[in-house]
């Protein structure tokens, strides 16, 4: 067994073997040493002593190892640790292994894919979005948000980057922050500052609001700054084709032959049609508008909602200022909600909740707290890997879930970690490392997006430097090479008219299959003969990006579905495992739930999850095998499902459940030493065969245990 080898081995070589490591090494250095760090949490500490010695608190006990870890690694890897992790970590007891593991988590791929879906729930990613859906834009918007996570990007630039972001998608992925929102510039505002502001003005945009201070006028000052944006590119295109089109065309009347001239035009440059520019678009008030203030229709000069005016010179972008008014530090409720938002992500609970409704009398349970963690975030530069270094180091965070529930308009002064249940995300992906090798490996390929990007890059030069006279030429070659993809696709939507009237679903679904193929087919047909056919058209329109790479013999024979949260669907299909645990439909700002259901007990014991997990490939199957004694094997299930040894009672329940044992038998006989050689090898390959086939079989007499630990409270809380 791994855990034996590496049992006296020192701490910080257990972690190379087991971690995985992201584009960085774990040994790159943070920006606290480490004695910087427990200094940090040693301040945390004390304000915390503080709150509890005046409220007089009763403090929970420490965790025991192995719940430690099983909370360092949900809050820090986003699952459970492995086995393997278990036992290591078990097995090499110090003072520091603690500080240790956080830190080599911290520089794992593992915590960026849970922070992948932590900024997916914020920014409520979506692979299919509103805006630019034709050309796959939410996988490129996704793209950019995982290189920022993987490159550990402070969170002010990210913020910046977001809201000044403008280009076309594969130019620049932040794109996808307004063509998330396209067409509803003024409902973008109110993301805008529930995310960055905590403050909730959506109420606003139609009244005054009643719960809070802000006005309509207000509303519309501060929606002023990014109204111009707009996320329909290339009109100098499409109005310079139209001119030249209108021009070589008229003298000819509105027939087949030009209208399917004209479809073919917009065909070819609708890959370049969605982005965000800056325009100079101005924003008025409603005209209904009702208050005194003003008069409907009046036009709205920017202003923000915190502080005095801003002051913007003639030659500044409005979009930048607002920008840099937005992440300055000195902003009043930029610095405090993130750093909120990340003490509730490691506690449970923020010091304000809710998180996004900040008003002018919000008070935070421990002030003097919220404070300081203002000052530590500036300090570390808004990085957010740091942040969570040092509270995950405070001691508070060691100690047992506190054990009553915390009513949510009552202050808590965190004599420990919220109980709570694990997230949809957190779930799958522990279930995902049970089921397969290496989980955290398993990504998609990096060639496929890249591919993507490069390929739209060379379409908008090519078609940008074509003069309108070959634009329209080949758009009437396309036009004429198209007609027979056009008729298939016009027969198909009768067909679909008659089935949605007929009420025939699978029908429907069939024909919208086929209806989708054909499109796909005829934006091909287009893109090739603007490009040539070596151009790689699958590119463009083919959202299939979510793919590992086929040489990777890792996981042959493995569930190709079997990948972290952060690397399939975003969010996850309807009925899908994730959807059913609660992850976010992503439509509006941290939209997931932990509410427990009937259909989640359905969805473990007849989903892809139970096969897998009991698949005797997977990792669980595996070390169960190894496990020479029945004990022993529900050991390996304890440390595996629950990350610790099972009590002597426990042990003495489980075997009762499993005391029907299959023996193994000895080889019939000797072998023969006259046997030729490739004889005795069969021979021994048929009874290893049979040998492996009773242990398997043996082993599925403790699948009962299995999936009663797995559907323990144990397993399904972070304790």
């Amino acid at each position: 067994m791994l855990y034996i080898m590496v049992k006296f081995l020192p701490l910080i070589a257990v972690f190379s073997l087991l971690l995985p490591s992201s584009g960085n090494s774990p040994l790159d250095p943070f920006s606290l040493s480490t004695q910087q760090v427990q200094q940090e949490a040693s301040v945390i500490d004390r304000l915390l002593e503080k709150a509890h010695r005046k409220h007089k608190l009763e403090i929970p006990e420490d965790l025991e190892d192995g719940q430690l870890l099983r909370r360092i690694y949900l809050s820090v890897a986003g699952r459970i640790p492995s086995y393997d992790e278990t036992t290591a970590f078990l097995n090499n007891r110090s003072d520091d292994q603690k500080s240790m593991l956080i830190d080599y988590l911290l520089k794992s791929s593992a915590y960026d894919s849970q922070m992948f879906n932590w900024w997916a729930d914020l920014l409520r990613l979506q692979t299919r979005m509103r805006g630019g859906n034709q050309i796959g834009a939410g996988e490129l918007y996704n793209h950019w948000v995982r290189e920022r996570v993987n490159e550990n990007t402070p969170f002010d630039q990210v913020a910046y980057s977001l809201i000044t972001a403008q280009g076309y998608p594969w130019e620049d992925g932040a794109s996808g922050y307004y063509l998330r929102d396209a067409g509803m510039e003024l409902d973008n505002m109110s993301n805008t500052t529930q995310l960055f502001l905590g403050t909730q003005m959506v109420c606003a945009q139609c009244h005054n609001h009643p719960f809070d201070k802000w006005t309509q006028q207000e509303y519309y000052k501060m929606a002023a700054f990014t109204y111009g944006v707009s996320t329909r590119m290339g009109g100098g295109l499409q109005n310079n084709l139209k001119s030249h089109f209108a021009k070589v065309n008229k003298k000819t009347t509105q027939n087949k032959q030009s209208v399917a001239l004209k479809k073919a035009l917009q065909e070819m440059i609708q890959p370049l049609r969605y982005g965000a520019r800056r325009t100079s678009r101005q924003l008025t008030l409603p005209h209904d508008y009702q208050y005194e203030d003003a008069q409907p229709e009046d036009q709205v000069t920017p202003a923000p909602i915190f502080g005095g005016p801003i002051e913007m010179s003639s030659s500044e972008d409005k979009v930048d200022v607002y920008g840099k008014w937005m992440t300055s530090p000195e902003n009043p409720r930029f610095t405090k909600v993130i750093a909120n938002r990340m003490w509730k992500k490691v506690f449970g609970r923020g010091l304000v909740e809710p998180v996004d409704d900040w008003r002018d009398d919000t008070q935070a349970s421990i002030p003097e707290l919220l404070d300081h963690l203002e000052k530590l975030m500036v300090r570390v530069n808004f990085d957010l890997k740091e942040f969570q270094r040092v509270l995950l180091n405070v001691k508070a965070f060691e100690r047992e879930a506190v054990s009553y529930e915390v009513a949510n308009d009552k202050p808590y002064y965190f004599e420990g970690p919220i109980l709570a249940r694990m997230s949809a995300e957190q779930l799958w992906d522990s279930f995902v490392s049970l089921a397969i090798p290496y989980p955290d490996e398993r990504t998609r390929d990096p060639k496929m997006i890249q591919s993507k990007l490069d390929r739209f890059a060379e379409y908008q030069e090519k078609v940008l430097n074509l003069e309108p006279k070959a634009m329209v030429s080949l758009a009437n070659k396309a036009a004429k090479a198209s007609k027979e993809v056009l008729h298939e696709m016009e027969h198909i939507q009768k067909n679909l008219r008659e089935a949605q009237e007929a009420d025939d679903r699978e029908a429907v679904a069939r024909l919208r299959r086929e209806y989708g193929k054909a499109r796909t087919q005829q934006r091909s047909l287009f893109a090739k003969i603007i490009m040539g056919d070596e151009f790689d058209v699958r590119s463009l329109y083919n959202r299939g990006t979510s793919g590992i790479g086929k040489a990777d013999s890792r996981w042959k024979g493995y569930n190709t579905g079997l990948m972290r949260a952060s690397e399939i669907t975003t969010p996850a299909p309807p009925g899908h495992f994730l959807r059913e645990f609660g992850q976010s439909d992503r439509e509006i700002i941290e939209n997931s739930n932990r509410q427990a259901s009937v259909p989640q007990a359905l969805t473990l014991l007849n989903g892809v999850i139970y096969s897998a997990v009991f698949n005797p490939q997977s990792p669980l199957f595996k070390n169960l095998s190894r496990a020479d004694t029945d004990e022993y094997k529900i050991q390996v299930l304890f440390l595996s499902l629950l990350n610790r040894e099972p009590t002597k009672q426990e042990i003495m329940d489980c075997l009762a459940e499993v005391k029907a044992k299959s023996e193994i038998p000895a080889p019939a006989f000797k072998i023969p030493e006259h046997w030729p050689s490739e004889k005795k090898k069969k021979y021994r390959q048929n009874m290893a065969k049979k040998r492996q086939e009773l242990a398997l079989s043996d082993n599925k007499r403790f699948l009962g245990v299995a999936w009663a630990l797995m559907n323990t409270r144990q397993f399904s809380f972070i304790q």
